[in-house]
């Protein structure tokens, strides 16, 4: 999966795409970031990490994180 894909199906499934970042900031909300051989997903809350987990490839790391968005 390619970040295009993932944005379209937050767009056609009305989850806002602010609620997902590809960088770091200190916005609430998940995170989708290379850190150095592999993609992490986790979602940010008042400056806390929560829920963190590795994946080979960002292609794995969008479509775990899809699979969360979609069953609410």
């Amino acid at each position: 999966m390619t970040k295009s894909d993932f944005m379209d199906f937050l767009e056609s499934n009305n989850i806002p795409p602010s609620l997902v970042h590809f960088e770091n900031s200190v916005e609430d909300g998940y995170y989708v970031l290379k850190n150095y051989y592999r993609t992490e997903v986790f979602y940010r809350e008042r400056g806390k990490e929560y829920e963190s987990i590795g994946f080979p490839s960002e292609s794995d790391a969008l479509e775990y994180l899809l699979k969360k968005l979609s069953e609410g």
